[in-house]
């Protein structure tokens, strides 16, 4: 059966666990193109406020509940991050509760080179999002949050490779540098996908801007107003 026809529930549930910046985007987009419900970022409601869907999962672990619980109807789970300039959750570091949760799901750890992914967090934003988590965890040093991404990068796929040992089959590594993507394509050959539809979204590496362009985006990114859920 075609997966646009599938409820999701007649495939495991594919969650996503490596840091954002690591291709989120385009993996979003190769599960969307073949018709799954994808929850990215926000918990959207039709005529309704939309949420922090990072947000809404710690309240569920807080609460008792299982980690997903109202957010259950969805094949893909990426980009889930919460953070504020005085609160931060990355649901990503919560795979046990996940695996405890839905033992059937599969954990898709995306990557790339560790010091260009912390040079493209450095980055995002105009520089906002590494601002926002300095004032967050009152650091002032760009060197010294930098250190402190190391360390949570390598701790995680430790963690992350220990704990899914006695189940490498639910286990999917994707190198976003080095791993062509009709490898991702075979793995999760019942799912559908298409190998065409894996596009570098969100790439920032090489564009050139008008300078104004650049400073009015530059702006925009600093002063905007963000919900803190």
């Amino acid at each position: 059966m075609h997966p646009r026809n599938q409820h999701p529930g007649d495939l495991p549930r594919v969650i996503q666990i490596g840091f954002h910046k690591c291709g989120t985007r385009s993996l979003e987009s190769l599960f969307r193109h073949a018709g799954h419900p994808v929850l990215k970022y926000k918990f959207r409601r039709p005529l309704r406020r939309s949420r922090n869907a990072a947000y809404l999962m710690r309240e569920n672990l807080n609460a008792g509940r299982k980690i997903f619980a109202g957010l259950e109807n969805y094949t893909l789970y990426a980009d889930l991050i919460y953070q504020t300039e005085s609160d931060s959750f990355e649901p990503i570091r919560h795979f046990r509760e996940m695996m405890r949760d839905y033992p059937d799901s599969i954990l898709l750890l995306n990557l790339r080179d560790r010091e260009d992914w912390i040079r493209s967090r450095l980055k995002h934003g105009h520089g906002e999002f590494v601002q926002r988590v300095m004032r967050q965890r009152g650091i002032d040093s760009k060197d010294e949050i930098a250190e402190i991404w190391r360390g949570e990068w390598d701790t995680h796929l430790t963690e992350v490779r220990a704990f899914m040992a006695d189940r490498p089959e639910q286990l999917v590594e994707f190198n976003i540098d080095t791993d062509p993507v009709t490898a991702l394509v075979e793995r999760f050959s019942d799912y559908g996908l298409d190998a065409e539809a894996w596009t570098d979204i969100g790439r920032t590496r090489g564009i050139r801007r008008h300078p104004l362009v650049a400073a009015l985006k530059r702006r925009w990114a600093h002063m905007r107003w963000r919900s803190p859920d």
